[in-house]
């Protein structure tokens, strides 16, 4: 018989490194919220829409929500408690954008980010399920909003800074994040 050669899946936090924060430009605040403006108009179907398709593309990560886990994902699209979860999601982002050109130390943008790692850390949901996340909403926000380079830089420059704070949390060091 042959060698057995076990692949280890990418199941542990430690296999997913932790993003620098790097600082944004005044360009790349402005497409930020540039583009997140065109989105917000139809906020709860976006918001649906990314929280849709982060389950369809991962079903895996519908187990990390008790109140859907046993319900087929058809089934939830459009019912009120799948939408106003996805704009719970989507209001984060709202208000770490809005915030980007008024918090330079970006301090209440860390509070506001580290409050959501540290409950997702209580609930040991994995750095995995945020990474897929973050996959989604850098595809669905390119797609819908047009970005070009500049654009897919940004966010995903932003997307590092939220990332960093939040793996920063589920790794136990959150208390850097405290006023």
């Amino acid at each position: 018989m042959g060698n057995v050669i076990k692949r280890r899946a990418r199941d542990h936090d430690n296999d997913y490194s932790n993003p620098e924060m790097t600082d944004l430009s005044y360009d790349e605040v402005e497409i930020i919220q540039k583009s997140w403006s065109e989105i917000q108009s139809k906020a709860h179907d976006t918001a649906e829409k990314i929280f849709y398709t982060f389950l369809e593309k991962f079903p895996q990560n519908q187990q990390n929500f008790v109140a859907f886990k046993n319900t087929p994902l058809l089934m939830l699209k459009g019912t009120p408690g799948f939408r106003a979860h996805a704009s719970r999601i989507f209001n984060v982002f709202s208000n770490v954008i809005d915030a980007l050109d008024k918090d330079p130390d970006m301090k209440g943008i860390k509070n506001i980010v580290a409050e959501v790692g540290r409950s997702h850390a209580k609930r040991q949901i994995k750095k995995r399920s945020y990474v897929e996340l973050r996959i989604v909403i850098l595809e669905s926000i390119a797609e819908m909003c047009k970005l070009d380079d500049d654009g897919i830089v940004a966010w995903s420059k932003l997307l590092d800074i939220i990332y960093h704070i939040l793996f920063e949390c589920i790794d136990g060091r959150d208390q850097q994040f405290t006023q």
